[in-house]
């Protein structure tokens, strides 16, 4: 395991709690101390209940010796009262430091699931949206979830493993006083066993990987059924979904049910062997027990005493090295994750950006998206005077959303720049210029929060007074008065309790209290019906005013009044202009829009003609 890529996650997180792992090992070995302690009273207690002579400890080992002619002091009835106080205190004390030393080891347990699940949302966070394009939620959530609730065992497990070693540590050695001969015949047995079962641990470790990439794909499977739930219903696709999903679990259970046949049968062969051990040893443990048969009766019951307190934990070894087996495999997964990850984020600049001072330029951009064989973009060129509105039309997949992406950096372009003031943007902090855009698109998403926590999400410090004056710009004020907790009112998932026209009002007024040094408007009125739109676009209006606004549109009646409108056709610039001049021109633009314009004309079906003759 040393070598194992799970190390490179166990061990910083050992490093950074080490005073919990040191406390957890020094309650260990306190309590294996102790336990050995406790073993070694049975000889002094065996004696003073059959009121045996203290003549008889001069066949004893020396530290058992010393220990039953201390309590020689006393007499009769009180020495036997004497060893069992004693008993009764070392096994209280024992046990306070076990339960402290186990709450450490939990509590370690814990603070592990903590470490790597921040590990895990740090790196969800930083990763570019590249990433987030070829990736399954469901795989992603299952390092946060199921992978980390089985990694975080090992740690707990592998203090187990210390905290019985030491108690079996110690128990061999009150074994090796009381008889060295039968102890190396007892050790090589037990030694031979752990050679024995190492095929089987190997076989539990293959079949672990296998079972957690059951557990990443079932993961997977439910979180696109969860996100698709409109879609599975508005098609019938119950049954056909339960399938899928059936076949899912159905190969996450012969998964896990093949590597817990090999797990399970580590405590059944360890029990049997170490039984049968015992069996044997007590037959034979009376020839190398030499003395008489008073003192070799009660050497041979504290042996047997030791001995059965050192089998089940000998057991629990064998169930914690094969658990460990089993789950690295998810502490693999996630280090996988992470490594994988490592580089996957857009370089930040050192310069904080300000405002724009003039104008943003694009210098012959080109991009293609990794899945993509063709461009999304292809030389790429114009400029966004400041205070100006810009236009970005032309047909679905020309490009126009692809370069409000690379303008809100969630992409880099592979080829050219985009500069402000001659700036380029990789130069800036990343979250200082984000924190200059506001961006108004098609699909706003909306937290299940309340309404006055998704206006004030851009802005968290906002003030009540700035929520509702936000509010009121965007034309959303009257509707918020009439939710049931108004502006406390829970919008659901992704918005749901409210309609369309009502989630983009909400984001416009998300925007508006941002106050942006540039807005981005994406389709923000496409899918709403007339009366919504006509709302929503003089909330657009308010809050485009003195600003530098990019309009990606589909419907080109919406941009007439741009400053400049480019005119965009599979990933390049046709043409740019005005709205009269591109009109003049009679080209991509002007046939754009007579294509509109004549898709709104009512064509009358041929029997309402004649009647209306």
């Amino acid at each position: 395991m040393i070598n194992s890529p799970a190390s490179k996650i166990l061990i910083p997180i050992i490093k950074q709690h080490k005073f919990l792992v040191g406390a957890a090992v020094v309650f260990a070995i306190t309590a294996s101390l102790l336990e050995g302690f406790s073993t070694s009273l049975v000889v002094p207690l065996l004696q003073s209940l059959s009121n045996e002579s203290a003549v008889i400890n001069s066949n004893l080992p020396k530290f058992i010796r010393s220990l039953t002619n201390f309590y020689t002091n006393f007499s009769g009835q009180e020495r036997l009262i004497a060893v069992i106080g004693t008993f009764l205190i070392v096994t209280v004390v024992k046990n306070i430091n076990l339960y402290v030393c186990l709450i450490s080891i939990h509590k370690l347990r814990l603070k592990t699931g903590l470490s790597i699940r921040r590990k895990c949302v740090e790196r969800f966070l930083n990763l570019e949206l590249l990433y987030y394009n070829q990736s399954k939620t469901g795989y992603l959530l299952s390092y946060v979830s199921e992978h980390v609730q089985r990694s975080e065992l090992l740690v707990a497990f592998l203090l187990q493993i210390i905290r019985n070693l030491l108690t079996i540590l110690i128990l061999i050695y009150v074994l090796f006083l009381i008889s060295p001969s039968l102890t190396l015949i007892a050790t090589s047995i037990f030694f031979l066993v752990f050679q024995l079962l190492r095929p089987i641990f190997k076989n539990i470790q293959k079949q672990g990987r296998k079972a957690a990439k059951s557990v990443e794909e079932f993961s997977s499977v439910i979180t696109e059924m969860i996100s698709g739930i409109r879609v599975i219903k508005g098609f019938s696709a119950e049954n056909r979904e339960l399938k899928h999903a059936e076949n899912s679990l159905l190969n996450r259970y012969e998964a896990e049910l093949s590597a817990q046949k090999f797990s399970s049968a580590i405590h059944p062969l360890t029990e049997t062997v170490g039984i049968t051990t015992l069996l044997l040893l007590l037959a034979i443990g009376a020839g190398f027990l030499n003395g008489s048969s008073t003192t070799v009766l009660p050497l041979l019951l504290t042996y047997t005493f030791a001995l059965m307190r050192i089998l089940p934990r000998i057991s629990q070894l064998n169930t914690y090295r094969s658990e460990i087996s089993l789950q690295i495999a998810n502490l693999e997964a996630i280090q996988d994750f992470l490594s994988r990850t490592d580089k996957m984020h857009l370089s930040n600049g050192s310069i904080r950006y300000g405002e724009i001072g003039s104008c943003l330029k694009f210098e012959d951009i080109s991009f293609t998206f990794p899945s993509n064989s063709q461009p999304a973009l292809t030389n790429v060129s114009f400029q966004i005077n400041k205070g100006t509105t810009t236009a970005l039309v032309g047909p679905s997949g020309s490009g126009k959303s692809t370069l409000a992406d690379l303008i809100i950096r969630f992409y880099d372009p592979d080829k050219g720049s985009i500069k402000v003031d001659g700036v380029d943007l990789r130069e800036f902090q990343i979250n200082s210029w984000r924190n200059s855009i506001a961006m108004v698109s098609q699909d706003n998403f909306l937290f299940h929060a309340s309404v006055k926590e998704n206006i004030a999400y851009g802005y968290p410090n906002a003030t009540d007074e700035e929520i509702i004056e936000a509010a009121k710009k965007a034309y959303a004020y009257e509707f918020i008065q009439n939710l049931p907790d108004r502006f406390e009112t829970i919008v659901g998932n992704r918005g749901t309790k409210l309609s369309g026209g009502q989630r983009q009002r909400i984001a416009i007024a998300r925007a508006i209290l941002r106050n942006p040094d540039l807005l981005i408007l994406d389709e923000a009125t496409s899918a709403l019906d007339t009366n919504s739109e006509k709302i929503v676009q003089k909330a657009i209006e308010e809050v485009s005013r003195a600003r530098t606004v990019i309009v990606i549109a589909h419907r080109l009646s919406t941009v007439e009044k741009a400053n400049n409108i480019i005119v965009l056709c599979n990933g390049k610039i046709v043409e740019q202009g005005t709205h009269n001049e591109l009109i003049e021109k009679k080209a991509e633009y002007w046939s754009l829009y007579n294509s509109q314009a004549s898709s709104k004309t009512q064509v009358i079906p041929q029997n309402q003609v004649v009647a209306h003759k």
